[in-house]
């Protein structure tokens, strides 16, 4: 019994290793995908991806192309998972994710909204949604930010973004 007890609390982690584990997932995209979805295995091109994509949310890349071909998880980095770290960061910024369809990118919606809803991503950031956010396609942090999920040929005039994604804009 007293062997038990041992191996369990040596395998709780501490409050100061809780902080350092909070502090490299806020500063780097790869650790935070790896903290939020446990069975997420990046790849060394995820690794090159998610660099392009830090420089764009600390302000030194303005416009950022990736070219990779289908399924191999570029969508769910940057269209996903980058929104959800990023907003986290910047919980006061707005974000548009246009695709070719509107399901499409109410799809990318609802899962980072998923993400920033989850009890993982607290842990990390203090960032939080309006208790009236339930919108797949739009929705607001209680901090001023939001995001917006738009098809080809949707409506986004009069609307302003601090970081805009464009994932798959051509069906096939």
């Amino acid at each position: 019994m007293e062997e038990q007890e041992k191996s369990s609390s040596e395998s709780t982690i501490s409050d100061q290793e809780k902080e350092a584990i909070r502090v490299i997932c806020q500063n780097r995209l790869i650790p935070f995908c790896s903290f939020v979805n446990l069975r997420y295995t990046p790849i060394w091109l995820h690794k090159q991806i998610a660099e392009a994509l830090e420089r764009v949310e600390r302000g030194e890349c303005k416009r950022l192309m990736l070219f990779v071909p289908p399924r191999h998880g570029k969508s769910e980095l940057s269209s996903i998972l980058f929104p959800a770290w990023y907003l986290g960061k910047n919980p006061d910024k707005e974000i548009i994710v246009a695709s070719y369809s509107q399901e499409l990118a109410e799809k990318f919606g609802y899962d980072t909204r998923g993400l920033v809803d989850d009890a993982e991503y607290r842990e990390l950031f203090n960032t939080r949604l309006r208790a009236d956010s339930k919108s797949k396609s739009k929705w607001l942090t209680k901090e001023g930010g939001g995001y917006t999920a738009v098809g080809v040929g949707g409506a986004i005039t009069g609307r302003g973004a601090d970081l805009l994604i464009i994932d798959d804009p051509v069906k096939n």
